[in-house]
Order: structure tokens, then sequence, then C-alpha cells
């Protein structure tokens, strides 16, 4: 399967998304950004207003059957929470065919999970798509199980190009990607509520705090993106000495920011380890 093959609709290999969620519908729509086309693609979902919807909104085939979705289909993409992976592995176990490869994107599951529940050689790519993906700004790590190739790391790398940056990466670090992008878009929208209701306490009326916090965020983003430089030396231009900024940043350094931040990530890579371990037991 080559990236070549994804955008020739004679060639291009059938694709079969378990879960017309979020997630389900977001790999959906990268997939016909990039070419792929809509009579190779199928979204099984038990709901059937999501996949009704999903059929309207890019005209390929939907089922609320899971196991029939997957016959002949060459890549099948599991796309259901964490907790329903297993019953969904259990029923297309028999429909999948030899050599097709299962990409999942449920969090806090290794690769070992799946190749124990599907036929012996089947090739497992995790993903981790982060929500920004919803609107081409995403970050994914993708990471090969034991039978999975570079090959088939480079076809999931071209299908999810249009979500954002892709990344490969070793499965052992999953789960500290996973605490950085994956849960990273809630710490931006917690620092934001933070910056909001300091600015609605310092007299801001409290939509003017949201939009000046939002495009803050925004523009220093860019602005970290697009010349490169290191956060340090951003944070450096922007803090004066004896000026506001550096009073700020002490303040903040004094109450714990980095310890706080530090916390979190931690704690996000404990919960993904441990649900990993709860689930396996299942």
């Amino acid at each position: 399967m080559s990236d070549t093959a994804t955008n020739t609709a004679p060639n291009a290999p059938r694709i079969a998304i378990l879960g017309g969620g979020v997630m389900g519908g977001t790999i959906i729509t990268a997939l016909r950004v990039a070419g792929w086309p809509a009579d190779k693609i199928v979204v099984a979902d038990r709901g059937s207003v999501r996949a009704a919807a999903l059929q309207e909104a890019h005209g390929i085939d939907a089922t609320q059957e899971i196991a029939p979705a997957v016959d002949g289909a060459d890549i099948v993409v599991i796309a259901v929470k964490p907790q329903q992976a297993g019953d969904i592995m259990g029923e297309i176990a028999d429909n999948l065919r030899d050599g097709a490869l299962v990409i999942t994107v449920a969090a806090g599951l290794s690769s070992g999970y799946y190749e124990q529940r599907l036929p012996e050689g089947t090739p497992v790519v995790r993903a981790m798509p982060n929500t920004p993906s919803i609107v081409a700004r995403g970050v994914t790590g993708i990471a090969a199980g034991k039978h999975a190739d570079q090959a088939h790391l480079d076809l999931v790398a071209g299908m999810l190009s249009a979500t954002g940056m892709v990344v490969g990466i070793e499965e052992s670090q999953m789960d500290a990607l996973s605490s950085v992008s994956g849960s990273g878009p809630a710490y931006f929208y917690a620092m934001v509520e933070a910056l909001t209701e300091a600015g609605v306490a310092q007299g801001l009326d409290r939509d003017l705090a949201v939009a000046l916090a939002t495009q803050t965020f925004i523009g220093a983003a860019h602005l970290l993106q697009e010349t490169g430089d290191e956060p340090q030396e951003l944070r450096r231009r922007v803090s004066s000495p004896k000026g506001i900024t550096i009073a700020a940043l002490e303040a903040m350094e004094n109450a714990g920011l980095q310890g706080v931040v530090a916390a979190g990530a931690n704690a996000a890579v404990a919960r993904s380890r441990a649900l990993g371990v709860e689930l396996s037991q299942d």
C-alpha cells in the first residue's frame, strides 16, 4: 500500500471505520480531504443518527452492523472508547481478512492488547490524535505494533496528514505523548479560564477577557512556531528587567507553575497506564 494508492480510486484500500464519534468522524474527514474515494470508506456505528449524518456529509457507506463492515476491508480503524475495544475485537476477529491493517485511536491500550485478540500476525498501529485534529490543527502520534512495519506507518501518516502534525514514536512513548498533546488542549483551556478570571478580577468584561486570552495564546503559539525560536528566548524578549511581565512570571514560579504542570502530566501518564492494566484484565 503506497501513498499513491490512497489517491487512486481503483487501487485505494478499502477502509472500515468502527465508531462514528468525534475521532471516527475526524478521520473520515481527513481521508476525504486527502482524496480517498467515498466508495472505499464505510463507517459502522450502532448509533443510527451518527452513521446517517456521516453518510450524508461524506457520501460514504454507513451501517449499524460492526462485523459485516470489516468484510474485505484492507484497513480497519477502531475508533471507539477503550472500554468498548475488547468487545469490538471479539465481533470482528472472524471477519478480518489476512493482512488487514488495524489502527486504533483508543487511549491506554497497547498494541499487544489488540494482537492477543486478533488473528495471529495482524499488523496493528496505535494512533493518538488530539481534539484540534477536528479543525486540521492537531497532533497525532503513531506507533507500530509487533507485526507492523514502516510501510504501515507511512500509510497511516498519509491517511491522517489532513488532521495536522503526525509524528512517529516508539510505543513506549505513547503515554508521555498523550500527557502532552493528547491532554494538552484541556490544559490550554484551563489556562484560558484562569487568565480570564484574572482579567475579570481586574475589571475587564468577561467576554473581552476571554477574547483577549484566546487571541493572545493563539498569537504566541504562531510566533513560536513560525520563528522557530526557543520558548525561553521568546519569553525573555517579553520580560523586560523590573517590568510587569517579569513580575508576573516570578509570582507564577513562586506559586509553583512548573510543578503544577509536571504534576498534571505525571497524573495523566499514571492514569493512562492504569487504564491499560484495568482493561487488559477484562
